[in-house]
């Protein structure tokens, strides 16, 4: 469609419902609409044509230069003005809620407490020795806010928002019941996060998905559930709506409105989504159809050339033996290399979706056909989309369908403040629902609801405009608040950290750089295993193939910024390091550790040693069988056994009650004696390389409180320490083992 722009006439309004501007648009070839902004999705531009209101989307590279440059002016401006404005009407929804139930905002964080808080939740780790006392130290009187600001830009964020989300979706590094890796996704997810992609565009994009995986990453979405498209919806609207209606699958849900007439309606949008098509197509229509390509391992052919590799005559019934006993494996690797090629995310004409053979109710009959309906909300107007999974895919976003909104808003509400305003985060009934009571401030789901669609999903405004609301930055509510209980949000609950943020945080506190290695595209993966980009071949060139296949490891798809692999490094041979001489200075040290932040003897790393500790760090964790990257570059999940396995992490299989922050004896094993607890103690870690140089022994017990639990020693601590540091040499592990077993050391407050 030719449309757009010049401008000719700027007209600006601000209201609480948004920024909307109208105005006549130009593009380079001298088209031009008269239409109101609406706001911008990556390189799209969302306009409402004056003449019919219909909302249209325009590439903003073809935009004339007088438009692209009032766009950029206006992002720049108007999104910090919203999130100013969104923080006051958050906070006032806040306090009228805490008034009307004659409670108070917590005690307010001291500026220890909010480091901590701040990086466990926007970095997904504890601070650095040098992050916390740097900050410390800062009298800039906007540090907190520019910590913000500078956590919610960082690789931090990423790693750790992948997390949430990671659970949230239950992506696993292979699409299950196959061996098709997700590494292409999983990387494309995470520059999603990195660009700031609106979650509605980015989930948008995800149902409306086509290709295989290595074509279209975003197709891993649907892929997830292959073969599961009823389960597959169920678990949409568990994570997109806030909504259950898993029991209506079977039968009209008892609790529910839900009937099952109505899931199969809402299921009918992706009744012709497919998800596996053969490599072999079968002849077409009539005896002289044409064939495709035959994609297989011819078995004479394979075990000719399994007897000449192996010296094997296969004229005898021994030789066919021994060769059929060889061949059995390369057949089984190679059905599964077939196997991951046939799944492509595709849409089948004429394929809709009929209701179970034992259908029961008397509305309809069984096997009928069934018409996709949006079973509240009302889909937009105006121009229908070409197929019935673009008609979901805009419905479900957008603002006809307002629980897509109160449900993220709900979710990430919850993550920071450890229970939505709402519960349950799967379940909830809006607000605007006649007679619903779920919400006890239902002044705050709305207000939070109606920032996000004024920020335009923009998920790192919004938590911008959480965590610097003023029940954030108070202490933690100590006391045990169920789902079912009222709560008002004086402040955040005392939340255990997850699985990933106790790992990310002890690999802060072993190596300089947790982020030095990053899970990459998985291009060696996807050459072994996409059999399409070349072709049927010989049965030479498909062992050379199933060869790589069965020898790939998944540690192969991890690179430092230099595209050096993770396996290579931990190869290097073992340095030998002179030891530092300690400072002579370092008795001295007394009284406020913070106020000798810029000392000579404050603990500090040798640059050009960093490279050479780093892969001394790495043959030790090697040889105690210890991977030292973030949990984000891991196997999703980690492997059964890992730390983060035991400290809760979600398997990925299901949505609700799949995290778990449960106390057990694993934890405690792992913490005390565990890989990552010896590996951290040991002389390679970077704790102990930040009191090389000191030889005051409170000073470096100092370090380590600073380190561990992000505060100072307390009085009566200090008292306990003097005998233990008179320990001499075992002092320090013991001390490191300690702090680590704490619960302070796992909660955060």
């Amino acid at each position: 469609m030719k449309i757009l722009f010049v401008a000719l006439i700027v007209s600006l309004y601000v209201c609480f419902s948004g920024i909307a501007d109208a105005r006549v648009w130009r593009d380079k070839f001298g088209h031009s609409i008269d239409a109101e902004y609406v706001r911008m999705s990556g390189e799209s531009v969302h306009l409402r044509r004056s003449s019919d209101k219909q909302v249209i989307q325009v590439n903003f590279g073809i935009l004339s230069p007088q438009d692209q440059a009032f766009l950029k002016e206006r992002a720049s401006g108007s999104k910090s003005f919203k999130i100013r404005s969104a923080l006051n009407r958050v906070d006032a929804a806040l306090e009228a809620g805490l008034t009307r139930n004659k409670l108070k905002y917590n005690e307010p964080l001291n500026d220890y407490m909010f480091v901590r808080r701040l990086y466990a939740d926007l970095a997904g780790r504890i601070p650095t020795y040098e992050e916390l006392t740097g900050f410390l130290s800062s009298r800039n009187s906007a540090k907190r806010s520019d910590l913000v600001e500078k956590l919610l830009s960082s690789e931090d964020f990423v790693s750790h928002n992948f997390n949430y989300f990671a659970d949230l979706l239950r992506i696993q590094s292979k699409i299950p019941g196959t061996v098709l890796r997700t590494d292409a996704f999983i990387f494309w997810f995470k520059e999603q996060i990195r660009k700031n992609r609106p979650f509605d565009d980015l989930v948008e994009e995800m149902i409306t998905a086509e290709g295989r995986i290595w074509e279209n990453p975003a197709t891993a979405y649907h892929l997830r559930d292959n073969g599961m498209k009823l389960d597959h919806v169920s678990y949409m609207t568990k994570v997109f709506l806030g909504t259950d209606i898993s029991c209506a699958q079977c039968h009209d849900d008892p609790f529910q409105d839900w009937t099952q007439y109505e899931y199969y309606e809402l299921s009918s949008f992706l009744g012709d989504l497919e998800t596996k098509k053969s490599l072999s197509p079968p002849r077409g229509k009539g005896k002289k159809g044409p064939k495709g390509p035959k994609y297989e391992l011819n078995r004479n052919a394979l075990y000719k050339y399994l007897g000449e590799k192996n010296g094997i005559d296969i004229t005898t019934e021994e030789g066919k033996l021994k060769v059929r006993r060889l061949s059995g494996r390369f057949n089984r690797a190679y059905r599964e290399i077939r196997s991951a090629n046939e799944l492509v995310v595709y849409t089948q004409k004429n394929k809709p979706l009929r209701l179970p053979d034992d259908y029961q109710y008397d509305d309809f009959k069984p096997k009928e056909i069934v018409k996709p309906r949006a079973i509240f909300g009302q889909e937009p107007g105006g121009q229908v989309p070409p197929s019935t999974r673009q008609r979901l895919a805009t419905w479900l976003v957008s603002q006809h369908n307002p629980r897509f909104a109160s449900n993220i808003a709900n979710r990430m509400w919850a993550r920071f403040f450890g229970r939505g305003v709402v519960e349950p985060l799967y379940n909830f009934i809006p607000e605007d629902d006649e007679g619903s009571e779920e919400a006890y401030n239902t002044q705050l789901l709305d207000t939070l609801s109606k920032v996000l669609v004024e920020l335009d999903f923009d998920l790192r405004a919004f938590t911008r405009v959480i965590v610097q609301t003023k029940a954030y930055n108070t202490l933690s509510t100590r006391k045990t608040v169920s789902g079912a209980d009222p709560y008002f949000f004086p402040g955040p609950i005392l939340r255990r950290m997850s699985a990933e943020q106790i790992w990310d945080s002890l690999l802060t506190l072993m190596i300089e750089n947790p982020s030095a290695y990053r899970a990459g595209k998985g291009d060696a993966y996807t050459e072994i295993i996409n059999l399409l980009a070349t072709g049927p071949q010989d049965v030479e060139a498909l062992i050379q193939r199933i060869n790589k296949y069965r020898s790939y490891k998944p540690l192969s798809n991890l690179f430092d910024n230099k595209g050096k692999s993770y396996l290579g490094a931990t190869n290097q041979p073992r340095k030998k390091v002179v030891p530092q001489k300690p400072n002579s200075t370092g008795n001295k040290s007394s009284g406020n550790p913070i106020a000798r932040i810029n000392s000579k003897n404050s603990p500090s790393m040798n640059p050009n040693m960093a490279m050479q500790d780093m892969s001394m760090m790495m043959n030790t964790a090697r040889r105690s069988n210890v991977t030292l990257v973030r949990a984000s570059e891991f196997s999703q999940p980690a492997p059964a056994g890992h730390f983060l396995n035991k400290f809760g992490q979600s398997e990925r299989n299901f949505v609700v009650g799949a995290v778990s922050d449960e106390g057990s004896v694993p934890q405690v094993m792992e913490l005390m004696n565990g890989a990552a607890t010896m590996v951290l103690t040991k002389p390679d870690s970077l704790i102990f390389k930040k009191m090389k140089n000191e030889s005051n022994p409170m000073r470096r017990a100092e370090i380590v409180f600073l380190s561990i639990l992000n505060r100072q020693i307390l009085a009566e601590e200090r008292d306990m320490l003097v005998k233990e540091l008179e320990k001499g040499d075992k002092a320090m592990p013991n001390l490191i083992w300690a702090l680590l077993n704490t619960p302070e050391f796992i909660f955060i407050k």
